[in-house]
């Protein structure tokens, strides 16, 4: 059986993300610099539920992204169709 995570950032940092997540991995990074930051300060370490306050905005603004993309990716699409039926 596998050892389970211990600290609030051995928990941040086993969470599995695909290959090249870049905006994940980079919400991933600062939340572990933000966990390090809070320790090194003298303030304990970070409880795991202070990890949704702090990454709420950062996923919104992926989001936000991904959703503008996506939108993009569509409207692409739907040009590359209109394309290929007037040929």
């Amino acid at each position: 059986m596998s050892e389970q995570p211990v600290s609030t950032a051995e928990m941040v940092a086993a969470w599995p993300l695909p290959p090249r997540a870049y905006l994940a991995d980079s919400v991933r990074r600062a939340l572990l610099a933000t966990i390090e930051a809070t320790d090194e300060q003298g303030y304990g370490e970070l409880p795991p539920e202070a990890l949704a306050d702090l990454a709420i905005g950062p996923l919104l603004i992926m989001l936000g992204r991904l959703e503008v993309d996506l939108a993009d990716a569509r409207t692409r699409i739907e040009e590359l169709e209109r394309a290929l039926t007037e040929r």
